[in-house]
């Protein structure tokens, strides 16, 4: 966010410097605010969604490890026959969990059973 923020403010700082300058007309430097207002408001949201995508799957996570029973696609999840692979943030089967083995749900699909 800090990153988006800054890239703002130097198009902003920008179109500031540039206002001295008559080569951009007062009608182009008003575009140029008007459609960094309009991508910082975008990646403002994706950020926003982005973020709370990422504290869901840590509650959910955090719950997993709690010892709390997770439901993906109508099946238990529990620290009995499931891991938590973070690289991919997906709940698999361990190898003993007999019929169970060989199951990857994706923890977006995933929600703490009973909540």
């Amino acid at each position: 966010m800090q990153i988006i923020l800054g890239l703002f403010f130097l198009i902003i700082a920008a179109t500031l410097i540039a206002s001295k300058v008559e080569a951009i007309s007062h009608e182009k430097k008003i575009q140029i605010l008007k459609i960094a207002a309009l991508v910082f408001a975008l990646l403002w949201l994706y950020e926003a969604s982005v973020d709370h995508s990422d504290k869901r799957i840590r509650n959910l996570y955090n719950a997993f490890r709690q010892g709390k029973t997770i439901l993906c696609q109508d099946q238990k999840v529990t620290q009995a026959h499931f891991y938590f692979e973070t690289g991919t943030e997906s709940f698999v089967s361990t190898e003993e969990s007999g019929p169970l083995s060989g199951l990857i749900y994706p923890a977006s699909s995933c929600e703490v059973a009973g909540e």
